[in-house]
């Protein structure tokens, strides 16, 4: 009648309006549902067979095995729904990475004083699951990985939590969708290339020359007036009568800048690889560089907020 689009567009709905978005979730009535599992439902026929023996054989003995294994089953939905109700999910922080690569998302899972909750599973179908208990504490911190394919904002899906404690004859199960999000990063690929994105040759001097300083001794040239009597270089004068001033020279570094119009690369993806990859190069060499792109420049500096800034600016180019 509906198409599976159509109806997967309804669940999708009914999901984002009975989990919204936000940094942490309590489990309660309207959010934590119970399934039968594959052992319940074997067991539930087996049921049907021995009523059917029952009353053919008007067995009082097979009619007390079967209405006591039933009530087994429907006990167990209220004890493994108890087990999961008032878990609170909360998202702590999210570790970047660089695309192809897992990120890392801290959780902290935690339940009220004086209860107890055992064999709880958390994680994402066909990613990474983590069980834990709470028994002797109210909270545990876990770390769940995802993988990444592209760089950017990576939003992960709805977290599955679910428990088939204490039997296994039913799971409850819910979701935490999470206000939580890692910076993926470029792959870091270094181009060969004639032209790799530098401004300055990376075989450069270490420095420039500053006239007029006041580092280091130049040499001595005639004396001008407005010279300061501190730099009048006295052997000079006794020697030949007249007077000398001398001179200083300041160095100053020649900056490294990683440049987006520089490269003889094709393709957005390539160049950001690429500067990515150098990013990293000039990071564990403690250079000094920095950063032109188009829409942001980033001034010459180091350090690992310094890596952190360039990179997130490469992870996020051309994205809204």
């Amino acid at each position: 009648m509906f198409s599976k689009q159509y109806r997967q567009t309804l669940r999708e709905k009914w999901l984002a309006e009975r989990f919204p978005n936000t940094k942490e979730i309590t489990l309660g009535l309207k959010r934590i549902f119970v399934m039968p599992t594959m052992t319940s439902a074997a067991l539930l026929l087996a049921l049907f067979v021995l009523l059917l023996m029952a009353i053919n054989f008007q067995s009082s003995l097979i009619y007390g095995l079967t209405f006591w294994l039933l009530a087994l089953i429907i006990i167990s939905v209220f004890f493994t729904y108890r087990n999961l109700s008032e878990v609170t999910v909360r998202a702590i922080q999210a570790s970047s990475c660089f695309a192809g690569e897992k990120a890392v998302f801290e959780l902290e899972i935690s339940c009220p004083e004086g209860q107890k909750k055992s064999a709880i599973s958390v994680g994402w179908k066909f990613q990474d699951f983590t069980t834990i208990d709470l028994l002797n504490q109210n909270s545990v911190s876990i770390k769940l990985s995802h993988e990444t394919l592209k760089r950017g904002i990576f939003k992960p899906k709805r977290v599955s939590i679910f428990t088939t404690f204490p039997i296994g004859l039913v799971v409850a199960w819910s979701y935490a969708s999470l206000e939580m999000q890692s910076i993926v990063y470029p792959t870091p690929l270094l181009q060969e290339s004639s032209e790799d994105g530098l401004s300055l040759a990376e075989d450069a001097e270490q420095g420039k020359e500053i006239i007029r300083g006041s580092t280091d001794f130049s040499g001595v040239r005639q004396y001008q007036v407005g010279d300061s009597p501190k730099h009048i270089h006295w052997p000079s004068y006794a020697k030949t009568g007249e007077a000398y001033t001398k001179t200083f020279v300041d160095y100053a570094n020649q900056d490294l800048w990683l440049e987006w119009n520089s490269l003889a690369l094709k393709g957005i993806e390539t160049k950001l690889s690429h500067l990515c990859a150098k990013v990293l190069q000039y990071h564990q060499d403690h250079q000094i560089y920095g950063l032109k792109i188009p829409g942001k420049t980033i001034q010459p500096s180091s350090g690992e907020a310094h890596k952190t800034i360039c990179l997130t600016a490469l992870a996020l180019y051309g994205i809204s």
